[in-house]
């Protein structure tokens, strides 16, 4: 293991945690020390990411089927610009939410959190699958903004989960699972759909979450009894702008209502003026000038000042006013705790761009005139990034325990961005599905690279994070990734639209006109490969300042308490 530098923080009164009260019995905590409770860390694991999938395949399941949904309940498809919001209400609901249940989950328990959220997103799913003519359009996003409010929890509290049942050394591969998990649903979510449209019809896309969601919720159920991070009778301490305070405080106050609908709506703001359903849209195998369309485009100025007003006023009233705070900025001070953070949101900015760049040069160079065929295609040629990202997540997590945060992401960086060099060389000549095997070397080795990372980063925000902020930090990890999606897609499609008509603005209106179109599309998105290479090389810079927190970086009234706490996972 490779000796990194140490960060005294003991002096920082945040970081100081006064003794827990407790009338409760306690637990062993479950680790590696003891065989039999390290087993049951992991198949708690295992039975977390059936949440986890299930969430994020619905996230983007939608979108190869919308136009079918549409035509069966009767939505003329001149109104296709509201019927995105069937995808678009999920992300805003999914994103939102996030912050605010994993602070829940701090302050309620994990398990009581989890369950109810699963069986929250079961409802929603029940909803969508019942949707009829005669119920409209409203019913049917009504059911997806349940669905994602249940899916929202799935991820951050699966994560507060680990960090609750496995020691810091174990944690790495742990989180690379449930990340890998993540990306993978979402990824296959557009394959996933059009298979079951296929063989099964829509409405089973829904309603095969009841019996997933309802056995998973028992089997969490009976494998989290024991595991409370929050029994009722400790009196836990919360931290706040006033200092930390020993004395108990009712869980409805911990929450900080005001500080979630101040962050909500700043989350809501970038996600309408930067998204709007390009992300999904592209996975679906969209034309490139559709992708780079927002139907919010004409209000995206005022939307874009609304969500900066709301952030500052999160600001403000996080580190001023709210006695406890949603989210703790001032752990932001922890130099890698804010790098861990900065080097997430660059790493979804460069993502992004190879999950939509590849979805768009299979619709561009592939010449099938069935929009769900070349749906299909691009699923199949981002299969080699998604199971690309789970081997290197499984592998991040792993290398990571050893080596530490800051050499396990710098490595993953490194080799996502040799990827993107093998991209950019990739032919317009090249057309799927024939040839969709030429593109299976830069997209699995970029798939491995970002996959490396996702583990020390996600981990190194939770080792960093105060004890009693873990859930909510957990959110922050998917939170940063999916806005540097959002922001970093909208802005290389905005450069890559401007750079497409240049290159498209002499071309003659003749024979060879479709060549020098399809030409030229390749080469922007060849071209957007590079600027993502560069984005991926400067996230090197934040990750240098990643290392774990070694125990003598806090008060030895910390290590106790934190030690007491650990036996009542």
């Amino acid at each position: 293991m490779t000796n990194e530098p140490t960060q005294d923080i003991s002096q920082e009164r945040f970081a100081v945690t006064p003794p827990l009260v407790s009338n409760t019995p306690v637990e062993p905590a479950l680790n590696d020390e003891n065989p039999q409770t390290s087993g049951k860390a992991w198949l708690i694991l295992s039975m977390l990411l059936v949440g986890v999938v299930l969430a994020a395949l619905d996230l983007t399941v939608v979108v190869s089927i919308l136009t079918t949904m549409m035509y069966d309940l009767d939505i003329p498809l001149g109104d296709l610009d509201k019927g995105a919001w069937i995808v678009s209400a999920y992300l805003l609901a999914y994103t939102v939410t996030m912050p605010f249940l994993g602070r829940v989950s701090d302050v309620y328990g994990r398990r009581t959190v989890f369950l109810l959220s699963l069986l929250v997103f079961v409802a929603g799913s029940v909803m969508v699958a019942l949707s009829t003519t005669e119920m409209g359009l409203g019913w049917i996003i009504t059911g997806r903004v349940v669905q994602a409010i249940g899916g929202g929890a799935m991820v951050p509290v699966s994560m507060a989960v680990v960090a609750d049942i496995f020691p810091a050394k174990r944690r790495g591969l742990a989180l690379g699972l449930i990340g890998a998990a993540d990306t993978a649903g979402w990824v296959i979510g557009p394959l996933y759909g059009s298979l079951m449209l296929k063989f099964l019809g829509w409405h089973s896309i829904f309603w095969i979450n009841v019996p997933l969601g309802l056995i998973s919720a028992v089997l969490i159920f009976v494998a989290l009894r024991g595991v409370k991070s929050l029994p009722s009778p400790v009196v836990l301490p919360v931290a706040t702008n006033e200092g930390t305070k020993p004395k108990g405080v009712s869980r409805l106050r911990q929450l900080d209502v005001l500080g979630f609908i101040f962050l909500g709506l700043a989350l809501t703001g970038i996600n309408l003026a930067f998204g709007g359903g390009k992300e999904t849209s592209a996975l679906a195998g969209s034309a490139f000038e559709d992708v780079e369309k927002n139907p919010l485009q004409e209000y995206q100025t005022p939307i874009l000042i609304a969500a900066a007003v709301a952030l500052v006023v999160f600001i403000i009233w996080e580190l001023v006013v709210a006695k406890r705070p949603l989210l703790n900025l001032r752990t932001f001070r922890r130099l890698p705790y804010a790098a861990a953070n900065l080097a997430n949101f660059m790493i979804g900015a460069a993502l992004v761009v190879a999950l939509v760049g590849i979805a768009l040069f299979v619709n561009t160079t592939d010449k099938s005139n069935d929009r769900v065929a070349i749906a299909f295609d691009a699923a199949l040629a981002l299969a080699p990034m998604t199971l690309g990202m789970a081997v290197g997540a499984v592998f991040g997590g792993w290398f990571s325990d050893r080596v530490g945060y800051r050499l396990g992401t710098i490595v993953g960086l490194v080799v996502a961005v040799f990827g993107f060099i093998v991209m950019a060389k990739w032919q317009v000549s090249w057309q799927p599905p024939d040839d969709l095997a030429l593109l299976l070397p830069g997209a699995g080795l970029t798939g491995i690279g970002f996959g490396i990372v996702i583990a020390p980063v996600g981990t190194a925000v939770i080792d960093w994070a105060e004890r009693e902020d873990i859930g909510v930090s957990a959110a922050l990890v998917l939170i940063l990734r999916l806005v540097g999606m959002t922001v970093g897609l909208a802005l290389l499609l905005q450069w890559g639209l401007s750079r497409f008509r240049d290159l498209t603005a002499d071309a003659p209106l003749d024979e060879h006109y479709d060549s020098v179109i399809r030409g030229s599309l390749a080469q922007v998105i060849t071209e957007m490969f590079i600027a993502s290479a560069l984005i991926a090389a400067l996230a090197i810079i934040p990750a240098i300042f990643l290392r774990r927190r070694p125990p003598s970086s806090q008060t030895e009234e910390e290590i106790k308490q934190k030690r007491e706490l650990g036996r009542l996972f």
